[in-house]
């Protein structure tokens, strides 16, 4: 067995260390994210060294070290790959290049030949650092080669580079001027506690998916690198000797995270969804080894092309807001499985697409409200995959939903239940009902503006409204009558949350009152839902009789539009 020390060694470094040896040369790789610090984050890293410096300057056992966190690289031939501190690392070198520019030292001076070999070695022939590809000829022109103070405020805009420099050269010229409380008397000092007494651990591996795991153990905000930075990875590399291919496959991957800024999914959502339609199977490892299996030998821009038009389906799907179908899958809390067969569906042109959107609909929520888990329906959501996949009849994917619910209790009795009010599933059940109220009506979101109306209060045996009114239901309900329903699919209802306040704790008079509203116009937040206007038209009273009768009409309802 190999010991710790053939797969990774760390070491605790000075940032002259860590810049300064001869054969340190960081590179990042290409599925590392681009430079992105702003201001806020260059001002800390600034503040958190200026402060441990003024306090060993006050007191030389206070802060004689200042820990500026680690950096994760992986061994290659002739550099290092840095897998974590790439932010950091790039930091620093513009720190470097701003206080070598702003010309603080003289070249002959021990510092200014310390700030000069931690940016560039051999004579200035080899760059400490290097940035990505795409970005390293502005790195270079902007930062390494000289910074202009001069640049125009939209040139400031497009250069994160640059807005560093200036960002330091502002803390600096602070820090020069003796009346301000980060006054710096000796620069020179200052550098020196920079460069011997700041530190970092530094982890050298010898094995990327080891650096890669242990990366996420050492930051406590988890792995930066997604699994879609590694799959992208895996695809450019057989491209990185083609710059014409290379620089076309990135484009396409960034029309794809344009595509997905109009939807609800990321790159890796995008992917997984990608990865369900390509196996139509329960994954046995992560994401990107699973992906990793399918891509291999396989043509990457074939593959990069046929995620964008599927990431194009999805967003087709997601977008058609006035689908009442869509509508209500979108409130599914395992939204995954039914994602992966309409966008598999859309994607392979599937002829029986809207009756499979219809029939899926039906059957996630009736496993949904019969107190249906995830693992309910996993498997015969990817049963349904496959079928599709095979382009089968929408009788056979009927068959296996109702064989799937012939196992378990029917969804009807939850409707039954005499505390419905609790079940996370009543604000899409009253939705779906409103949704089949409307020629069109687009995509109502779960927002807490969104509430449900008691129509019997739930503090029914209380003397006075909220406004000093005489309340009557105790007239009309006993308490076992009021304690069983009050809760019940009968007595509930959607009002928005203005409506709601209004509402709660009225008599039934009021309530038909604060009930009304403008139809037609679509929801807006203010206007009132129809079934809840029906209840205006169809009842004059509220006693336990209606509560019935509303209970049973809305229970037909709801099997007409979940029958299969």
């Amino acid at each position: 067995m190999a010991s710790t020390t053939d797969i990774f060694k760390p070491d605790n470094k000075t940032i002259e260390q860590i810049f300064g040896d001869t054969e340190a040369f960081y590179h990042m790789p290409i599925y590392q994210r681009p430079y992105a610090w702003d201001k806020e984050r260059v001002e800390q890293l600034w503040y958190d060294i200026l402060e441990s410096y003024k306090n060993n300057l006050q007191d030389k056992e206070i802060d004689k070290n200042y820990f500026l966190g680690s950096v994760v690289v992986v061994e290659k031939y002739k550099y290092q790959d840095v897998v974590d501190g790439q932010q950091r690392l790039t930091t620093l070198t513009i720190l470097f290049c701003t206080l070598r520019d702003m010309k603080l030292f003289n070249k002959k001076d021990d510092e200014y030949y310390l700030i000069q070999e931690s940016i560039a070695k051999r004579n200035k022939k080899r760059l400490t650092l290097t940035t990505h590809s795409n970005n390293q000829a502005l790195f270079e022109e902007t930062i390494i080669n000289g910074i202009d103070f001069n640049k125009s405020k939209k040139e400031l805009k497009e250069n994160r580079f640059l807005q560093t420099a200036y960002y330091f050269r502002n803390l600096i010229l602070k820090a020069q001027d003796i009346k301000s409380e980060d006054y710096i008397e000796d620069f020179k000092d200052f550098i020196n506690y920079l460069f011997n007494k700041t530190t970092m651990i530094k982890v050298v591996c010898y094995d990327e998916n080891f650096a890669i795991k242990l990366f996420s153990v050492l930051n406590d905000r988890g792995l930066d690198l997604t699994p879609a930075d590694i799959i992208k990875a895996y695809l450019m590399e057989p491209l990185v000797n083609d710059e014409v291919k290379l620089n076309s496959f990135i484009e396409v991957w960034k029309q794809i995270e344009s595509i997905l800024n109009y939807t609800d999914e990321k790159m890796e959502g995008i992917l997984n969804l990608y990865l369900y339609y390509l196996i139509a199977q329960n994954p046995k490892k992560s994401l990107q080894d699973e992906l990793k299996r399918e891509f291999k030998a396989k043509d990457s821009q074939k593959i990069i092309l046929d995620i964008k038009k599927f990431a194009q389906n999805y967003s087709d799907i997601i977008n058609n807001k006035s689908d009442r179908f869509i509508s209500m899958l979108r409130y599914l809390p395992h939204n995954v499985y039914w994602k992966s067969i309409l966008t598999t569906a859309k994607h392979l042109e599937y002829k029986d697409f809207d009756k499979l959107k219809e029939l899926i609909t039906k059957y996630f929520y009736q496993s949904w409200i019969a107190g249906g888990t995830s693992n309910r329906i996993k498997q015969t959501a990817f049963n349904i995959l496959k079928k599709v996949k095979n382009n089968e009849p929408i009788e056979n994917i009927k068959e296996i939903i109702l064989e799937n619910l012939k196992r378990y209790d029917s969804y009807e009795k939850s409707l039954d239940s005499e505390y419905i009010f609790w079940e996370k599933w009543l604000k899409p059940l009253l939705l779906a009902i409103e949704y089949t109220r409307w020629e069109k009506l687009d995509f109502i979101p779960l927002e807490r503006n969104l509430q449900i109306e008691h129509i019997l209060p739930q503090s029914w045996d209380a003397e006075k409204s909220w406004n000093g009114e005489n309340l009557n239901w105790k007239d009309k309900f006993s308490k076992e009558e009021a304690e069983n329903l009050v809760n019940s699919l009968g007595n509930l209802t959607l009002l928005t949350g203005k409506k709601n306040i209004e509402a709660s704790n009225c008599n039934f008079d009021k309530k038909r009152e604060i009930y009304k509203g403008n139809s037609g116009k679509g929801f807006d937040g203010k206007i009132s839902f129809e079934i809840t206007k029906e209840i205006i038209d169809e009842y004059e009273d509220w006693t336990p009789k209606t509560i019935s009768e509303r209970y049973e009409k809305l229970a037909t309802e709801v099997k007409e539009i979940f029958k299969i």
